[in-house]
This record gives C-alpha cells, structure tokens and sequence, in this order.
C-alpha cells in the first residue's frame, strides 16, 4: 500500500490518499468512508475546539494560508498561534481518529476474535492506565518546558532591543 501525498489539500487524514491496491477482504476498501470521517475534523477547528486558538486567529491564519500557499500548520506556527508541540499533538489526534477508523472498519469485516481472559483482559487495562498516566505526564513536562522556552526567547527580544 502506498500512501501519496496529495498537495491541493494538505497532509493528514484529508490530504493523503491510499493508493496501489485493490480491496481485500484482509484490507477493505478504506478510501471512501474512513478518510472523509476523518478528514471531517479539520485541523483548524480541532485547534479551536482545544481553544488554543481564537475563530479571529484561526482566520487570520487561514487568509495567510490562501495568500501563501503554505500548510494551515506551518501558518499558525509562524504566526505565533501555537506551538510545535501543540500542532503535532493534533496532528496525532487527527491520524489516531483515522487509525481508530480503519480499526472499526477491518473489525465489522473480521470475524470476532476470541474473548480475552478476564486476568488478561485486568491485567491489559492497568498497563494501558499506567502508559495513559505516563504519555499524560510527559505531554504537561513538554507544555512546561515549551512554555519556559518561549519565556526565554521573549525576554531575549526584550533585552536585544
């Protein structure tokens, strides 16, 4: 399977398309309904929603994108909207919808698997906590250091000027 860039819509869910195979009954046909859903939660309105921009920034941002041609990402990073970390953690949100997507797919095309034992089923659902817990944790530390760094550089401007 080969997964092509498709630059008149961007990156991610909605801007790249699977290409080079037929569908299987190991690998439905996924393009269709699986890349529109996920395509749906545009990357701009996911920021939004997180309220990490304002409507009036997401506008600006987007204006820019049209004058320029550039990714609506890249724009908001460059207009100072939001953070690296802040555009990949979307991003990801965006392809784990996308992954999450396809998982459904494939299952209501699978036969049901075996039921889990219920001490292996427990013991699954506490490792998950506890990596939930830690990716969550990690994920405050980046903020802190991010948002230190950006204290850092502005008071470097500050005393550059």
């Amino acid at each position: 399977m080969i997964i092509a860039d498709r630059p008149d819509r961007g990156n991610g869910p909605g801007g790249s398309f699977v290409w080079g195979m037929a569908p299987t009954p190991d690998c439905p046909d996924i393009r269709a309904e699986t890349m529109e859903s996920a395509a749906k939660r545009r990357l701009g309105d996911l920021f939004v929603e997180r309220k990490l921009i304002t409507p009036e920034q997401l506008q600006e941002a987007l204006e820019q994108q049209r004058a320029t041609g550039g990714k609506l990402g890249e724009v908001l990073v460059e207009l100072g909207f939001v953070t690296r970390v802040a555009l990949a953690g979307i991003i990801a949100e965006q392809w784990d919808e996308l992954r999450l997507t396809q998982r459904a797919q494939r299952t209501v095309t699978q036969p049901p698997a075996r039921p889990a034992e219920p001490a292996a089923d427990a013991a699954l659902r506490e490792r998950l906590d506890a990596l939930t817990t830690e990716l969550a944790e990690r994920d405050r530390r980046i903020a802190q250091q991010d948002a230190t760094i950006a204290a850092l550089i502005s008071q470097l401007g500050g005393a550059a000027a």
